[in-house]
């Protein structure tokens, strides 16, 4: 998206012109990203104004401190394997070997090898290594689709 020296401007004045609503989002504690993508201003302009209106701002930490842990969000969804069970889906891995490699060598994504298996892609990518098995390249990007 291009911007001129003329639509920033208005956006700048649309912003001051709304300061009262742009301080009570702010204290509703909405980030400063989010109301400077809405009015159309970079963060850092925004951030500004809010000092040159006198408004404290917030900490780095205290938006971290909003945020859920991520053992909360996931708590219930995934069970935890133990090291013997990914030992057991490695072994089953390495037991397939001439099948799992047969498949890479066809196009199947490392990813794909991955989740089949519940193995780690890095790991695939470690046994691909150690079997020799010549590594595909990742496909330019298309021009066409930029």
């Amino acid at each position: 998206m291009t911007t001129t020296p003329h639509l920033k401007a208005a956006a700048r004045d649309a912003a001051r012109a709304d300061s009262d609503t742009i301080i009570r989002r702010y204290q509703a504690r909405e980030p400063v990203s989010r109301i400077a993508a809405d009015y159309g201003v970079t963060a850092n302009w925004l951030a500004l104004r809010l000092v040159e209106w006198g408004v404290p701002r917030r900490h780095r930490h205290e938006a971290h401190a909003l945020r859920r842990p991520a053992g909360h969000v996931f708590r219930g969804r995934t069970r935890r394997r133990s090291t013997a069970e990914v030992r057991a889906a490695q072994a089953q891995f390495t037991g397939d070997r001439a099948d799992v490699t047969a498949r890479y060598l066809a196009g199947a994504s490392i990813t794909s090898l991955a989740r089949e298996y519940q193995v780690s892609p890095v790991w695939v990518t470690e046994r691909l290594d150690y079997w020799n098995v010549p590594r595909r390249r990742r496909p330019a990007p298309n021009p066409a689709e930029s």
